[in-house]
């Protein structure tokens, strides 16, 4: 931009020439009954650079009037269009005349812009999508009516102006008026996939024969609909845009370039710089908006899952459902889409009438930022407390829904989904919302939905309901280190007294043996915890019935599997545990038992990371990869054993169910499994064992919690389920080495007698000697082996520790503060052992008497 049309933005953009009408400077909104419109009334009436302001709407009854008094917090006047200047608003103020007018009549048009001779429009308009049962229910004849009603608005438009420029008007008037219109517009989406594919054809492949990266096939999959029509609610808009820069601005449409090679749409659609008008004193500007805030209280806004919600009859009582879904089929969750607020407007459109020289002839791509569906469903779960998730409908699914324009709609989000659509300007908006809004950064759309929570629609679909609260907790592998910490959690809460379901899981075979007799002791050891609060009931995982009657009466559950559950009871070869897949079938059984049960309202399921998932992470960050040609780092085994409950949960996330997902870290008791001590010549020797897969050699660290910890975690996670609903949280509370861990152990459980502590390699050599001054007040015994061989968690150790200790991706995703945040009170290491120094129990584990 020149040097003399900056100084001449600064002069407040009407000019300085003698025959230019400088006052009274008025202002036209057309659709003032709208968002759009209201927003820009408002802009206009906060910038106080108006002596009159008029609105302009097809029924200015009194309802219209007062409903917009109300939006606006403004005096709202009844106008006619046979009204002289002498009814002019000379005092300013906040005060907006209404005039009905038919758009698409050019009389009424014409007495409007006569009438009001205002310096500054406003434009939008609507399409009129027809009802289902409507027997001319074209929606290309929408877009066909929507486009001649813009047409004729600046056909008539640049007539009067003509006449008043040329002195054809009332011979007292030998003032000229400029005037500035800023359009709000669509793409047309009609035109773009036609040229694309035309484009395609002729230009879409280079000389090798490879199609151009330009081809965007989500816009190429837009089909018509059968009246030849696509995207009519955008398309009209758009054609309507692109007639009005040809027409004062003499800028062709860019859908006309057929020959033009895909390489070169950006710079066809690039119109950074103005452009200066073919008809003196009027200019007009182009806004085109993104997919607005507004449309996650309408089109977008996230339903209850129809498995989640029950009847008043269900005999769980439960009245709300535990889920909702986005179902919007607007493309890949991890594709940032524009998204702006329109209540933005009040300050994007002020400024650029007050620039009108800096932004005539320019389509502006407005965007308040790029945020993913997968953002928007988090901020939706994490301001509500609920579980709520993307979960999008196919195109034919959308398009079948008994709306009106259903086809249509499905098609937009087609478009939003594509990369085409998401071409906003998020720098330029933030430029001029900031000028206008005094400094003011655009709406994002977390602050949209804070300050629009109270939405009726987001009422009427029970997101602001408080959920009943859960009283009694069906607890699978309930003899399991994991299922015996949450039993003596939520026996421990004292913010309410939880009835505990104990399900001893067992097997087709197991259940039926001799093994019965250990199961009922085990029975008794649960029960002896609060004979009162705790019911033990054995859940055959082999059979989804006996799942079902274990959860039943239950409203929360939770779910943990074995890897090894199988080898306890049936004995397999070394491989063929592998690769039997009983983990995952059992986890489907608790799964489907759950989604079927009527009262289950929330489950924790307890799992692992995704190996692959992670490195393909480390690869995309060019890091080390997890899953060598070698498989140093992660073996088969290993990979099948985290992958396998990965799976577990992406297949619950396909049911309708509210899951919070918490996944466990190195056990702290594994220390214990890795460090054997023993007495050797007096010395404490904390010795590894050879399957342990230290992580030591290297000094290198671990994430870890004590189990102990899991129980109380579950019971804050079951007493506000709806706010950890859809999480996933990775719960940690050290990041430790086994070297860390064992000079921990000494200081805290050794206290009078000097010694020399060496930590033996796998070949019983030296590997680390620590001249460490230590005492212990007790005697040591050599940690006995058979106690502990069958458990799972001494079985997955080796392979937690190569999985978790060579790359940096599991550590991003723990988080010591997220684990505090759910249990304040949490104990690190170093405090679980000082706890338990004392606890006879916890001193045979370690090994001392």
């Amino acid at each position: 931009m020149n040097a003399s049309s900056e100084n001449n933005d600064n002069n407040d953009d009407d000019g300085d020439d003698n025959d230019i009408m400088l006052a009274p400077k008025r202002a036209l909104v057309f659709g003032i009954s709208g968002d759009q419109g209201q927003f820009v009334a408002r802009g206009l009436l906060d910038s106080h650079s108006y002596d009159a302001i008029y609105g302009v709407t097809h029924a200015a009854t009194d309802r219209t009037i007062d409903a917009i008094a109300r939006r606006l917090d403004a005096e709202v006047v009844r106008g006619s269009v046979g009204m002289g200047d002498d009814t002019v608003n000379e005092g300013g103020g906040k005060r907006i005349t209404l005039l009905q007018a038919d758009l698409s009549n050019a009389s009424s048009l014409r007495a409007v812009l006569e009438v009001t001779r205002a310096a500054h429009v406003f434009l939008v308009t609507t399409t009129d999508i027809p009802p289902i049962d409507s027997a001319d229910a074209s929606l290309h004849d929408s877009e066909e009516r929507e486009y001649d009603t813009i047409r004729t608005f600046f056909d008539v438009l640049v007539a009067v102006h003509k006449e008043e420029w040329e002195g054809s008007r009332d011979k007292n008037d030998k003032k000229k008026l400029e005037r500035h219109v800023v359009f709000s517009t669509l793409e047309n989406v009609r035109g773009l996939v036609e040229w694309m594919e035309t484009s395609r054809q002729n230009k879409g492949f280079n000389h090798q024969g490879q199609e151009s990266n330009n081809v965007d096939h989500d816009l190429l999959n837009i089909k018509p609909l059968d009246d030849g029509g696509i995207v009519p609610h955008y398309t009209g808009k758009g054609r309507g845009g692109e007639y009005a820069l040809s027409l004062v601005h003499g800028l062709h449409s860019p859908w006309e370039e057929t020959t033009a090679d895909l390489a070169s749409f950006d710079t066809m659609q690039s119109n950074e710089q103005p452009t200066p008008s073919i008809i003196p004193g009027l200019s007009v500007t182009l806004i085109t908006l993104p997919f607005l805030h507004s449309n996650f209280t309408a089109s977008a806004t996230p339903l209850p899952a129809a498995a989640a919600a029950s009847s008043s009859s269900s005999p769980s009582g439960r009245s709300t459902p535990t889920q909702w879904s986005i179902s919007a089929c607007l493309g890949d969750p991890s594709h940032p889409m524009d998204m702006l607020s329109v209540s933005d407007l009040q300050y994007i459109v002020p400024v650029l009438f007050r620039h009108r020289r800096k932004y005539q002839g320019r389509n502006i791509r407005l965007s308040a930022e790029k945020i993913t569906m997968d953002e928007v469903a988090y901020q939706f779960a994490d301001l509500f407390g609920k579980d709520v998730v993307y979960a999008p409908l196919t195109v034919e699914e959308m398009s079948s829904l008994e709306v009106p324009g259903a086809p249509a709609f499905a098609q937009m989000c087609q478009y939003l989904a594509s990369s085409y659509a998401n071409r906003g300007d998020v720098e330029e908006t933030r430029e001029i919302v900031m000028e206008g809004g005094g400094g003011r950064q655009p709406q994002t759309f977390q602050d949209w939905l804070l300050t629009h929570s109270d939405e009726e629609a987001f009422e009427r679909v029970g997101l602001t309901r408080d959920a009943k609260p859960i009283q009694c907790v069906a607890v699978f592998h309930a003899t399991g280190i994991q299922g015996k910490s949450v039993i003596k959690g939520l026996l421990a809460d004292g913010r309410k007294t939880y009835l505990v379901r104990a399900c001893i899981t067992c097997t087709d075979h197991s259940c039926h043996d001799n093994r019965q007799e250990r199961l009922e002791a085990e029975a008794q050891s649960l029960t002896s915890l609060d004979p009162q609060r705790v019911t033990v009931h054995y859940a055959n995982l082999d059979d989804v019935n006996s799942c079902t009657e274990a959860v039943k009466g239950a409203e929360g559950v939770f779910a943990v599997t074995d890897f090894y559950s199988r080898q306890l009871f049936e004995p397999l070869s070394s491989t063929d545990h592998k690769k039997d897949g009983r983990e995952e079938e059992h986890a489907r059984n608790v799964i489907d038992a759950c989604a079927a049960s009527g009262t289950v309202r929330h489950i924790v399921f307890s799992t692992l990371e995704s190996v692959e998932d992670v490195d393909r992470e480390l690869q995309d960050a060019g890091g080390e990869v997890i899953i060598g040609d070698g498989g140093e780092n992660c073996t088969e085994s290993d990979r099948e054993i985290f992958d396998g409950k990965a799976r577990m949960a992406a297949y619950a996330r396909t049911k309708s169910l509210s899951v919070t997902y918490v996944l466990m870290p190195v056990y702290s008791e594994s220390f214990f499994r890795a460090l054997a001590i023993k007495i050797r010549n007096d010395d404490v020797i904390l010795e590894e064992e050879n399957d342990g897969g230290s992580s030591d050699e290297d000094g290198e660290k671990v994430v870890c919690m004590s189990v102990d910890e899991l129980g109380p975690a579950v019971a804050n996670i079951m007493d506000s389920y709806e706010v950890y609903a859809g999480h996933e949280i990775a719960l940690i509370t050290d990041i430790l080495s086994l070297k860390e861990a064992s000079g921990i152990i000494k200081e805290v459980f050794f206290m009078t007698k000097s010694a020399t502590v060496t930590v033996l390699g796998d070949n019983l050599e030296p590997s680390v000697t620590l001249n460490d001054t230590l005492s212990w007040t007790t005697s040591i015994q050599e940690q006995p082996e058979t106690e502990y061989k069958l458990d799972t968690f001494a079985k997955d150790l080796g392979s937690m520790f190569r999985f978790m200790n060579k790359f940096e991706a599991v550590k991003r995703r723990q988080a010591v503060a997220k684990t505090m945040e759910l249990v304040p009170d949490i104990r690190t290491f170093r405090q679980w052992l000082e706890d338990n120094r004392d606890n006879v129990e916890f001193r045979e584990m370690l090994g001392i008497r």
